[in-house]
């Protein structure tokens, strides 16, 4: 998706390849019939035509709705400006392109640069950052299948955003941590840079880059990808999902959870068992907007990970070491968390 290769301290330069509403004659009369544009937009929205979407939002009947629906319509707009900025088009022609973009309300100012190597490129000389991105603009919307049945310009919108969070997170490290950094404070570096460029993407991008994502990091809990050095990053991400939808299963339908837990290697299991139908299977609207936020506050609650040492506050107030080796205490806390919740939830439906 994203790499990183250098790690340079006088002129630092990372590279990173970072129940529908009635309708009709029989509609309710205290209920006006639901716009077609409404169940368009929606439907357009989940699917991931951006295009078309940008044409059933000009309709003026839009404008007419209440309530609910009207809500709805508001966070498909502002979730369309965020996945597509007004730079989107110009960078799709692969030139030179200025980059302003907000990042959990951090600012992104970059160029586009179609000759980069692919990710972000930062320099600093003299107390000045200069900062350029780039990844294969021919396959931004691109349609033609790439893995697991999503697009490339799926893969390659996840890839856009989890840059944008990579070039955010820059300015947040301070300059004597990069100073004289030995081994063990780069793979802090890379894989804090990790989690927040993993933030981003899933929260930033288009429904089908987040599900994309979300299902990509849950896949990391395979055993063959244990020593990938920022495994913990996606971990991290994909745990905040998982750990919200077992507190609040009624929020989120579309998820099943499995009938019961696992003795061993509970967390691993659980995650791979919910992780398995999340690939052929999404979400509904609702449950968008949920998941949003549950990554938004994973952000709100780890603004700085570094000044933690890696250690990224969960939900349900668990924990996660970005270091696998060190993160082997908080999972056993964790696994026991996960039991309580299902041990919880079992004796309700029994009473």
């Amino acid at each position: 998706m994203y790499r990183l290769n250098s790690f340079l301290i006088a002129c630092m330069s990372i590279f990173l390849f970072c129940p529908t509403s009635a309708t009709g004659a029989d509609a309710p009369t205290t209920k006006p019939a639901t716009s077609a544009n409404y169940e368009l937009a929606i439907k357009q929205y989940m699917a991931g035509q951006l295009d078309e979407l940008e044409e059933t939002l000009k309709a003026k009947d839009l404008l007419a709705l209440k309530g609910q629906e009207r809500a709805d319509i508001t966070y498909i707009r502002q979730s369309f400006i965020e996945t597509r900025p007004t730079w989107w088009k110009q960078v799709k022609t692969n030139k030179k392109t200025a980059i302003h973009y907000m990042v959990f309300g951090r600012s992104v100012d970059a160029i586009f640069d179609p000759a980069g190597k692919g990710g972000v490129s930062m320099t600093v000389s003299n107390n000045k950052v200069d900062m350029s991105l780039s990844w294969p603009a021919v396959d931004m919307d691109n349609t033609a299948q790439a893995e697991h049945g999503f697009t490339k310009g799926e893969l390659t919108n996840l890839t856009v955003f989890c840059n944008m969070g990579l070039a955010a997170a820059y300015p947040s490290i301070p300059q004597s941590f990069m100073q004289n950094a030995d081994e063990a404070k780069k793979a802090l570096l890379f894989r804090v840079l990790e989690f927040q460029a993993d933030l981003a993407g899933t929260y930033y991008g288009s429904v089908r880059a987040r599900q994309w994502g979300l299902w990509l990091y849950m896949h990391s809990y395979l055993d063959k990808y244990a020593k990938m050095q920022t495994v913990n990053a996606r971990k991290a991400v994909a745990l905040a999902l998982i750990m919200e939808v077992v507190a609040n299963p009624e929020k989120y339908p579309s998820i099943k959870l499995p009938a019961r837990l696992e003795a061993e290697k509970t967390e691993e299991k659980l995650v791979l068992a919910i992780h398995q139908p999340l690939e052929k299977k999404g979400w509904t609207l609702a449950e968008d907007k949920a998941i949003r936020e549950a990554i938004k506050s994973l952000s709100s609650d780890n603004p700085v990970p570094l000044t933690t040492n890696g250690k990224i506050k969960l939900p349900a107030g668990q924990f996660l070491q970005l270091d696998p080796v060190q993160d082997e205490p908080l999972r056993t806390a964790r696994e026991a968390w996960f039991k309580s919740q299902f041990e919880s939830a079992s004796k309700r439906k029994k009473g």
